[in-house]
Formats: C-alpha cells, structure tokens, sequence
C-alpha cells in the first residue's frame, strides 16, 4: 500500500495548494519530516488516514478537508517520535474534518494526536460520528494546553474555540476527548460543542452510496463565525470563519465532489435573506433579484400567502440533514401566487451543475394541499405519504377552495425521497 501523496523531507520553498486524494488505499497525504506547507487540500473516501504527519514535520496547513466513510480510520494522524527531535509541530488553522457513520474502530478519534506529537490546532470543525473528536495518547514530555502556547517545538496547543460535536456511532453520545494515562494537561483540552451550522452535513451515511449531497461551507452566520483565533502568522489568511469554507466552495468544478454531483454548483451562495425557513407563518414574496434556496422542508402555514414574482428561480438541495429532500409545501388554508411570464418563467431547480442535469429526483417537489372534496364519506381528508402527521393533509368538503396561482412555472428535477416509508 502507499499513500496517495507522500512527502518525505520537502521543504517550506515547494508550493502546495487546490491538492486532493480520493479512494486512496492508505493514507491521503503523508508527511514525513519537512516543512512544506499547504492550503485548500481535500482529502475524499481513503482507507487509512486522510492525513498523517511523521518524523518531525513542522509545515503549516489551512483550509483542509477531510471525508472520512466507513472504511476510513482518522481524518488526521499526527505521530512524532516520542520525545526525539526534531518533535513534529504541524501547525493547522482552518480544518473541516467529517466522519461517516460506521461499526468498526468506534473508539478511534476523529484526529488523533501521539507519540510526543506537538503542534498548533486552531479554527478547526470536528463533527460527524467518532469515538471522540480527539485522541490524545503516547504522550511525551511536551506540554499540552488549550490556552498557553509552550517552547517551540516542545508543546501542544489545542484551542478551546475549536468545535468538536461528534458523537459516537454506536450510542450517539457527545465524546470530544479521549486521552491516555499518560496524557495530562496544563489546561484542558476543551472545546466548543455547539453544532457548527454546516449547510449541508447529512448525519445518516456511511460511503458515497449513501451521500447523496453535501455542502461542507458553514451557514452565514452562524456558529462557525464566532469565537475565532487571531494568528500574526503571514502564511495563514485572515478569515472570519473557522473551518475549511467560508462562502466560497473552492472544490467547485475540479473535484471529485463536484464531477459526482456530490456538491452545489460553485454559483450557490446561500445568505440568510435567501435560504427558506421551514416554516413560513406570515405572508411573504420572493424577489427576481435574487436567488432562493430551499436547504429542508418548507411548509407555508395557513394564512399565509407566498407571493413569487415573476423571473425568481428558487433552487434546492438533494436532503436535508436527515435524509428528507427539501419540497415546498403549501398548507390547507395557506396560499401561493406564483405569476411568470413566457419570458419570465418563475423555476424551481436543482443546485447542481449544469454538468450534472438534466437528472431525475435531485430535490422533492411542490406540493399543494387544499380543501376540496376527494373520494370517500362526508368531509374525507387524506395525507401526503412521507410527510409527517398533520403536515400533508388535503381534502374536505369545499369545491371552491382556493390555493392560488400558478402560471409560466417550472418544476425540474424533482421526484426525491421526501420522507421514510
């Protein structure tokens, strides 16, 4: 076996960037020794370690990814040689590692830290399923803190405003630490457990079978924008995100993601204007200027009138975070007055590249629910099959109900899983 990339002992002259491994059989990238650094590195689907650091590295690494399955072991493995120098002292700011679910190595960490291992961890996103966020064992004698830097290379800074929400996959508890004996600390570890908001983050797969879509970028602000670490460092970029994504998907267009149709086309950039709540309640009209973007479920209540003019496109993810494509549902007793023209139609789409479609099933439907009569005795009603009780009833005893409008609009692309049966 060998990794997908390795760098034995290449130095801090050599360039490193928009670089990834997927459906390795070992390791993604490997670093033994050196200090070559890197930015916007993805590392998709490999069998052993997304990445791994050795033998003394001491380079820098921002914006890295990390997609672990069910076959994969850490999204990162970061040994030294005990307490030999020179100690190994990654420095990594701006990491989004994600692991599957799966049923073999359930106690290993999302990133695991040992052999004397040293380094700087600061805006990283741990979330997924994992034994812990971070393994820390065969401790040496460098000093580990979540608040203190130490003597270069001789400490471990792991920073309290990282996020880490794994849990486990067998019992889904909250697990951010697991540390051996020998692993003590100053301060710490600690981190923050809040969910990091990512777009796109299903919580129900376990190889790219089952993906079906992600959007790794986190929502706008929300808690991936907070709680930042400062760096003087020239090398790291300045950004107010933590993470791997800000708004940008710097893995439009060449990766592997993207060629499947695993990800958003690089032009969607949801804002918090433009995203559907799940429940609309008071009446609303989407604007031409913009575009929307359905990432779940959106219900329009009764009473409510969704008024969309003519030339709006409104796209949507493949599913939510549960697994449920996103379909918009128009309530009994709500309304939806949706007018284009021939020259203005008004679209509902898909956020996937143009590569990528025409394509059945990318995203759910429209669903309209109203109060006219349909087979059976006196006021019969009926629900929509995979909505939740008391969100897809339609039927009733009124002929002259009325929904709404629909002209000059187009449903493309739909037809996906709404819910289980």
């Amino acid at each position: 076996e060998i990794n997908g990339i390795t760098f034995g002992g290449v130095g801090s002259g050599t360039t490193l960037e928009y670089v990834e491994v997927a459906y390795n059989k070992d390791d993604g990238f490997e670093f033994f020794g050196g200090s070559v650094s890197g930015k916007y590195l993805s590392s998709l689907f490999v069998d052993d370690d997304a990445f791994d650091t050795d033998e003394g590295y001491q380079g820098k690494l921002q914006f890295i990814f990390a997609l672990v399955d069910k076959d994969g072991d850490h999204a990162a493995e970061m040994d030294s040689k005990d307490n030999l120098q020179r100690r190994s002292f990654p420095r990594v700011n701006g990491a989004t590692f994600i692991k599957s679910g799966h049923s073999t190595g359930l106690t290993n960490g999302l990133i695991q830290i040992r052999e004397g291992g040293g380094g700087e961890f600061t805006n990283m996103v741990l979330t997924g399923k994992a034994g812990a966020g971070l393994e820390n064992n065969q401790c040496g004698t460098e000093t580990r803190s979540s608040a203190l830097a130490g003597t270069f290379p001789n400490y471990l800074l792991w920073s309290s405003n990282n996020v880490i929400n794994t849990v486990t996959a067998d019992t889904s508890t909250l697990n951010q630490f697991s540390l051996s004996v020998d692993c003590t600390w100053a301060s710490g570890p600690s981190s923050l457990t809040v969910d990091p908001q990512l777009i796109l983050s299903p919580n129900q797969w376990t190889s790219e079978s089952d993906l079906f879509q992600i959007d790794p970028r986190p929502l706008p602000a929300g808690n991936s924008f907070s709680n930042l670490d400062a760096t003087s460092d020239s090398f790291f970029m300045s950004v107010n995100y933590k993470g791997a994504f800000g708004s940008s998907l710097w893995l439009d267009k060449w990766s592997y993601l993207s060629l499947r149709g695993l990800i958003p086309d690089g032009s969607v950039v949801p804002t918090t204007s433009t995203i559907l709540a799940a429940d609309i309640s008071s009446s609303i009209t989407l604007k031409n200027s913009n575009t929307y973007y359905m990432t779940q479920q959106v219900f329009v209540k009764s009473g409510a009138t969704l008024t969309i003019e003519a030339g709006t496109t409104i796209k949507s993810y493949r599913q939510d975070a549960s697994g449920k494509a996103p379909t918009l549902v128009i309530e009994q007793g709500a309304m939806i007055q949706a007018v284009g023209t021939a020259s203005s139609p008004i679209t509902f789409t898909s956020v996937l590249p143009s590569a990528n479609l025409p394509q059945r099933g990318t995203w759910g439907g429209l669903i309209i629910l109203g109060r006219a009569v349909i087979t059976g005795t006196g006021s019969s009603t009926n629900d929509i099959e995979g909505l939740a009780a008391g969100l897809g009833t339609y039927g009733g005893n009124n002929d002259a109900d009325n929904s709404g409008t629909l002209k000059y609009v187009r449903v493309w692309y739909g037809g996906a899983d709404i819910g289980f049966d």
